[in-house]
């Protein structure tokens, strides 16, 4: 069987999870600038637990109104080490019937567009 190999530049696939919990959120001031962070508490298969502090990169929105077909599901900008980008996010199912979500980043322009429509449409099949 043959390895797919995927271009994952600005590219994700994200999963449902059900084998975590968030058990605290709230804000962490860091070099003054207040972040959004939560504690997840996360077990795997073997029942071996672990706890990570994850931060916020940004506030998404749910596209109810969608221009198009290749419209995102779910988007929003969001901020990685400084850099701005715009995220788009589209619900697939694989051919598993494994539901995710496809993601995909772009740079954002310093002009403040947020223009989503722009964001490309991964159409990669998830590796799950």
């Amino acid at each position: 069987m043959e390895d797919k190999q995927y271009d994952k530049e600005l590219k994700g696939f994200l999963w449902h999870e059900t084998g975590s919990t968030v058990l605290r959120k709230g804000t962490i001031q860091i070099n003054g600038k207040e972040l959004y962070a939560a504690i997840i508490k996360s077990s795997n298969n073997k029942a071996e637990e672990k706890y990570e502090l994850m931060i916020s990169a940004g506030l998404l929105h749910v596209n109810d109104v969608k221009k198009s077909e290749k419209s995102p599901d779910i988007g929003g900008p969001i901020t990685f080490d400084g850099q701005k980008y715009k995220l788009g996010g589209w619900r697939k199912t694989s051919e598993k019937g494994t539901e995710y979500t496809s993601v995909s980043l772009q740079i954002k322009e310093e002009d403040g567009n947020a223009n989503y429509e722009g964001v490309k449409k991964t159409e990669e099949e998830a590796p799950f």
